[in-house]
């Protein structure tokens, strides 16, 4: 039973959140916002658009925010940026360094090491406020694009958040200085007016040359914040049968919005404008709506205040829960994350969120600076723990470096590859030996070396040149997309063990071809096609050349005729069609989850991690082409990648695949022998 002074304290905060103009349409409304999110999180075919629920949340904190700020600046005549700076920290900060210290000893404990070095990354750039740029950079660094979704993803938005309560009183402050003649409101409105409308039409623009990158920039996402920031400055003046009107046209809009939406379309763009209208038009019609009833209802209250809780709380068990046990979510298990999350809110909110926003202590007069001192000492705390995860998996991978190193050096029998090309090949030996390279490095364990390498926009070639430059046997000039330089250390090691001279260029995403291949924005689809035309003027000049070697990435699917089509035309407008093109046919494409399931199940890995060569394999169309050719032939590695119907992930001892397709330097490079007789063949 509460004592008599928990409830004179109670009593006493719900009056100040009255006098402070409290609204319970807004807890309301953050109801529906997080219950869209957590919903579309643990059943996204339910609510295939449940993300809008951050574009809710963004504008009621444009409103809230900014009507805090001009309350204070009418009530004062000036901006206390300082205090306002620790207030927010002092809110949001305290929950949110407890989830993601939680979640950074979560993943040491539970994550397989090979994400590590990733989620604790994350982790990082999450206490710091940074998270949604790093999400950025990744959604255009074609090496981090299959990233996994991290456990602290979804920290992106209050990164967004942040970096909006530090820039807002900063630009409204500036734009009253510059224009310190004119009437406050007014600037404060005008500059509101513009920034907003910059920043949804630099919205609209990256939205539709990259939408990836688009969806986690604070840039694109400010005019979100803006809308609620100008509606302060509109005061509703009807009637409350006009606010119930424009509070239920508001749901409709945002629920419509749930269900029409989905991953598939652009966003945030001109998309974002439904959810956003409709949060705008529920906040501007003011508390005298029905959904003030609804916000003061027991249940939608404590969905309100805890909202904050709940959206922090709910992502990490979604991303770990099923790296802990090997398989997806079960419905028990998502019932069971969706109240456990309701459960470490309201318990976060009242012992954690509470205690610190109204501790006597942080509301004296040196505020700022204890909050400063406090916000410091947390972020070094999660800092701290990541650090050192970090430094402990370092020690580890290490040890495998050096073992992967010493193997290549001095390859022992069946050693990767040599397993499947000698027909039947044993060796206890490796055996007793640690899988290499490590599952926990294997993201490291490529071959994609600047020099040889093309990715993003640009659409520069590089060519990298392995081997004597002259007096050579043969001379090779390998083109192709990613798969190409997977298999770049193999042929590496094939020119320093037979003299050949090989040159390397590869792109992302790109291969020789004729065709236009729409990539994920413009400027790289233009990078590609400025690839293409130099690599035609590179065989033209390759008049020495023994062999054009060419890969295709079948991406998962089966290749239609415009895409073998492309590819004979390409080839065949060498001039000197006495060089032959010789293409390797696509390696097989595993699942995405595929090292951490080596992880899991080490002992197992090739069984419960492998795949039926009729699921793993597809027509990447160069056998096609390479039969309406009259000097072309395929090298099929297939029997160096399945067996006995199945492609397992590890073979020889040594991790095959680096994700769920592309292969480890590792193991590219225990080809290299049977890969060269093979090269050998085709040109006899």
């Amino acid at each position: 039973m509460a004592s008599l002074t928990d409830s004179a304290r109670q009593a006493g905060l719900t009056d100040r959140a009255r006098q402070a103009g409290f609204r319970p349409d807004i807890q309301a409304l953050r109801a529906i916002a997080v219950l869209s999110v957590l919903v579309y999180h643990l059943w996204p075919d339910s609510v295939p658009g449940g993300f809008v629920g951050v574009d809710v949340f963004f504008v009621i904190s444009g409103y809230l925010i900014t009507s805090h700020l001009v309350r204070e600046r009418a009530n004062t005549g000036r901006i206390a940026v300082g205090r306002f700076w620790a207030r927010r920290a002092a809110r949001l900060l305290p929950a949110s360094l407890l989830v993601l210290a939680a979640t950074a000893v979560a993943v040491i404990v539970w994550a397989p090491r090979s994400l590590w070095e990733q989620f604790l990354a994350e982790i990082a750039s999450s206490a710091l406020y940074v998270q949604n740029w790093r999400l950025v950079s990744d959604s255009v660094d074609y090496l981090a694009a299959e990233n996994s979704a991290s456990p602290v993803q979804h920290f992106w938005t209050l990164s967004v958040e942040e970096q909006f309560y530090v820039a807002l009183p900063l630009l409204l402050l500036l734009a009253c200085f510059v224009f310190r003649r004119l009437p406050w409101r007014a600037v404060m409105i005008g500059t509101l007016a513009v920034a907003t409308a910059a920043s949804f039409t630099y919205s609209v623009l990256l939205t539709d040359w990259s939408a990836s990158a688009a969806y986690f920039s604070t840039l694109t996402r400010a005019w979100e914040f803006g809308v609620g920031a100008l509606i302060s400055f509109l005061p509703f003046a009807g009637r409350r049968a006009a606010a119930n009107l424009l509070a239920a046209l508001g749901v409709v809009l945002i629920a419509s919005s749930t269900v029409l939406l989905s991953g598939e379309v652009p966003f945030p763009g001109s998309a974002a404008l439904l959810p956003v209208a409709g949060a705008a038009v529920i906040v501007w019609a003011g508390g005298g709506s029905f959904l003030a009833g609804a916000g003061s209802a027991r249940p939608i209250r404590f969905l309100g205040d805890t909202s904050y809780g709940i959206y922090l709380w709910h992502w990490p068990p979604i991303v770990l829960l099923p790296l802990a046990t090997g398989h997806d979510l079960t419905m028990p298990e998502k019932l069971g994350i969706a109240a456990a999350a309701i459960a470490l809110a309201g318990f976060s909110t009242r012992f954690v969120e509470n205690p610190v926003r109204l501790s006597p202590r942080l509301l004296a007069g040196r505020r700022p600076l204890i909050v400063a001192v406090w916000t410091a000492a947390g972020m070094a705390c999660v800092l701290a723990i990541t650090t050192a995860g970090a430094a402990s998996a370092e020690l580890q991978e290490e040890r495998s470096r050096t073992l992967t190193a010493e193997l290549l050096a001095a390859p022992p029998d069946c050693l990767g590859a040599a397993t499947l090309a000698s027909g039947s090949c044993e060796n206890p030996t490796l055996d007793s030996l640690p899988l290499v390279p490590d599952p926990a490095i294997v993201g490291e364990d490529n071959s994609y070396r600047g020099d040889c390498w093309t990715s993003g926009d640009d659409g520069t070639l590089r060519a990298c040149t392995f081997g004597p430059e002259h007096d050579y046997s043969r001379r090779l000039v390998v083109i192709g997309d990613s798969h190409s330089n997977a298999y770049l250390s193999a042929f590496e090691r094939m020119a320093q063990d037979r003299g050949w001279r090989v040159d390397v260029m590869g792109r992302a995403a790109c291969y020789w071809t004729d065709v236009t291949t729409e990539l994920a924005t413009r400027q790289q689809t233009e990078g590609c096609a400025e690839w293409r035309a130099a690599v035609a003027e590179y065989v033209a000049d390759a008049g020495d050349a023994d062999a054009f070697v060419v890969t295709r990435s079948s991406g998962g699917e089966d290749a239609d005729e415009r895409t073998v089509a492309g590819m004979v035309s390409a080839w065949g407008a060498r001039p000197d069609h006495d060089i032959p093109v010789l293409a390797i046919r696509d390696s097989p494409h595993l699942s995405s989850d595929t090292v951490q399931c080596i992880e899991f199940d080490p002992e197992r890995a090739a069984e419960r991690c492998g795949k039926p060569m009729d699921e793993a394999l597809h027509d990447d169309g160069q056998a096609e082409a390479v039969r309406r050719d009259p000097n072309a032939a395929l090298i099929d590695l297939t029997d160096l990648f399945c067996t006995e119907g199945i492609c397992p992930p590890v073979i020889g001892g040594v991790v095959v695949y680096r994700d769920g397709h592309h292969l480890t330097a590792t193991y590219a490079t225990t080809l290299s022998p049977t890969l060269a007789d093979r090269i050998d063949a085709a040109l006899e």
